[in-house]
């Protein structure tokens, strides 16, 4: 589509799953979740991409890698 993703701002967390959330994840409401919110930026730092997840937190992990600016 022509956009060039450059930078992308993630925030993790963790929460306790609803009775809505519970059913399709297959987990009993209360179980933990791992959440994450990001938002992507294209060359001109406009927002291209913003995303609310949440995954079982017996089946995910993140792996994160920090490079100095």
């Amino acid at each position: 589509a022509g956009i060039n993703t450059r930078i992308a701002s993630q925030r993790i967390g963790a929460r306790l799953a609803t009775g809505d959330e519970a059913r399709p994840l297959q987990v009993r409401r209360g179980a933990a979740l791992l959440t994450a919110e990001r938002t992507t930026y294209d060359d001109n730092g406009r927002a291209v991409e913003f995303g609310r997840h949440i995954y079982r937190a017996d089946k995910y992990s993140f792996e994160v890698m920090i490079v100095e600016r």
